[in-house]
């Protein structure tokens, strides 16, 4: 029995649930006590206390796996208007880059360094303005010329973490869900910029974060064997497994809580495997269709639509 957890637009309100075999019940009807004390604020509420929520999540998904809790689903989707991000709104998005050896070799072009002689690239995204559902759009940045994607895997914080080591910082993970690090990279590597890299223009711009549909608890995910796979139009542009990470989710986490406390509900995305437009010089435009696939964690879809404001 595996489970996930999303937020769905439920007549017209965010409505957190627990989905199970393709169905979906709001965790108000069966799990009540996993939105307390502050039931408005959704998944957020249920992270920030996720060593006393999960236990009745799962005994919730439980019962409903053995029919002893016959709460009817949520009806189909002519109730269910759209799925939204899955946390609204975590506090922070930390991205880490550069993280893939073949992405390091292929995507841009170094073949001869030593992982003990670097440190991994992290930076921010903001969380209202970059989060985007899935089956939503994203609007085209007319500033760049040079739109590329990342297939992510996205790690969900359970409990507040403050300088990690690698024997404890997996204890802090309380689940998983699917990225995508959006990028225009004419402005990522503008060369007006004083440094010519710029992680601001290059990654921060709206709708730059795709995220989701669901977070499965990480005690079903394996996360040193998963298969990331990424399709543009249909075309399969990424197919890799996170075994080819350069610093483990442990090491990744460790060096984040070095600089930053890690709150629950903190979304960290752990890097892009080969296969980006950066290496074939082939962007996206408006039309476009992306869809991202990890194992187990469902998939991720949204559409690129020109920018009309």
């Amino acid at each position: 029995m595996t489970f996930a957890l999303a937020t769905l637009r439920v007549d017209g309100a965010p409505t957190p649930v627990l989905s199970l075999d393709d169905r979906s019940w709001a965790l108000a009807d069966i799990a009540p006590d996993a939105l307390r004390p502050e039931p408005s604020r959704g998944l957020m509420n249920v992270f920030d206390h996720w060593e006393r929520t999960e236990p009745l999540l799962v005994a919730a998904a439980e019962r409903l796996a053995a029919g002893t809790d016959t709460t009817p689903p949520l009806p189909p989707s002519a109730t269910l208007e759209e799925v939204l991000t899955p946390l609204q709104y975590p506090r922070k998005v930390v991205m880490t880059g550069a993280n893939y050896y073949e992405h390091m070799e292929k995507d841009g072009g170094h073949t001869d360094w030593e992982k003990d002689k670097k440190i991994p690239l992290l930076f921010l995204k903001p969380p209202t303005t970059t989060l985007v559902g899935c089956g939503r759009t994203v609007r085209y940045p007319e500033q760049t010329e040079k739109f590329d994607y990342e297939l992510e895997l996205a790690v969900v914080i359970g409990r507040r973490a403050r300088k990690l080591t690698p024997d404890n910082a997996m204890e802090h993970v309380a689940g998983y869900t699917i990225a995508l690090d959006l990028s225009a990279r004419d402005w990522q590597r503008h060369p007006r910029h004083l440094v010519k890299f710029d992680l601001f223009g290059g990654k921060a711009f709206d709708d730059s974060c795709p995220l989701g549909p669901a977070i499965v608890p990480a005690r079903y995910v394996d996360e040193d064997d998963l298969r990331l796979r990424f399709h543009l139009n249909g075309e399969l542009r990424q197919d890799a497994n996170t075994k080819d990470m350069i610093w483990s989710i442990p090491e990744q986490l460790v060096r984040i809580t070095e600089h930053v406390t890690l709150e629950p509900g903190d979304v960290v995305c752990t890097g892009t495997p080969a296969g980006v437009g950066l290496g074939s010089n082939r962007w996206m435009k408006p039309g476009d269709l992306l869809e991202g696939e990890i194992t187990g964690l469902g998939r991720l879809t949204v559409e690129i639509v020109e920018d009309r404001v």
